[in-house]
C-alpha cells in the first residue's frame, strides 16, 4: 500500500521570503502614484478646512495601503504648498495637518505642477482634486487638463456643493453619471471617499 499521501511537504512561508529585485515592478502593476490636491483658498477657512484635512488624512492612509505613493498639493490661486509623492504616512499627514486657508482660486498652477511630477512616472498616475469653488480660468484649466490626460494621467474631482462639482467635473477624466459632490456635513467622508477613484478595473 502506497504511503506517499502521508509525506509532509514544507516550505518557507511567502511572507518570509526575501524581497526580490522585481518587487517594484509588481507593486507598480497593482498600485501607482496619486497626488491629493486640496483647495485651501480663503473660502475654506474654519470648519471646511478642518474637515478637508481630516478626510485627506484618511485618504492618505488608504491610498498607501493600496500601494500608491502619495503626494500632496495645497492650492489656491497658486500652489500654496507641496510635498512630493512618498510612502511616509507620518510625513504626509503632518504636512497636510499644517494647512491653512488664504488666497483666491485658480486651479491651473496646481494642475501644471501635478502633471509635471506624474508625467515621467509609470504605473497608475492620478490627480485627486478637491475644490469648493470654480476653476478660476475655465478655458485654461480645460486646456491644461486635456494635455495632462493625453499623457495617460487620470484626474478625479470632488466639489463642495453641486455648483463647484459641476465646475470641476469639466477637467475630470472619469466617466460618471454625475459629478462627485461633497456636502458640508459629510466633507471629511467625501474626501476620504476619493479612494474609490483609485480602484481600477482589470482589463
Amino acid at each position: 500500500m502506497s504511503t506517499w499521501m502521508k509525506k509532509r511537504f514544507e516550505s518557507v512561508g511567502v511572507t518570509q521570503y526575501p524581497v526580490g529585485e522585481h518587487l517594484p515592478a509588481v507593486q507598480q502593476r497593482f498600485g501607482g502614484t496619486v497626488i491629493l490636491a486640496l483647495d485651501v483658498s480663503g473660502s475654506m477657512s474654519g470648519g471646511p478646512l478642518r474637515d478637508a484635512v481630516a478626510g485627506g488624512q484618511r485618504f492618505i492612509t488608504e491610498a498607501l495601503e493600496g500601494n500608491y505613493a502619495v503626494g500632496v498639493v495645497l492650492w489656491h490661486h497658486d500652489v500654496a504648498a507641496r510635498l512630493a509623492p512618498c510612502h511616509d504616512r507620518r510625513l504626509l499627514q503632518g504636512f497636510l495637518g499644517a494647512a491653512h486657508s488664504t488666497g483666491g482660486t485658480n486651479v491651473v498652477p496646481a494642475l501644471r505642477y501635478c502633471g509635471s511630477v506624474l508625467e515621467p512616472l509609470t504605473g497608475d498616475r492620478v490627480i485627486a482634486l478637491f475644490g469648493d469653488g470654480d476653476l478660476g480660468s475655465p478655458q485654461e484649466a480645460k486646456r491644461v487638463a486635456g494635455e495632462i490626460a493625453a499623457t495617460g494621467i487620470r484626474i478625479i474631482t470632488l466639489g463642495l456643493g453641486h455648483d463647484s462639482a459641476s465646475h470641476l467635473d469639466v477637467i475630470s477624466t472619469e466617466e460618471l453619471a454625475a459629478p462627485r459632490v461633497a456636502s458640508a456635513e459629510t466633507l471629511a467622508e467625501d474626501i476620504a471617499g476619493l479612494r474609490s477613484g483609485l480602484l481600477r478595473r482589470v482589463r
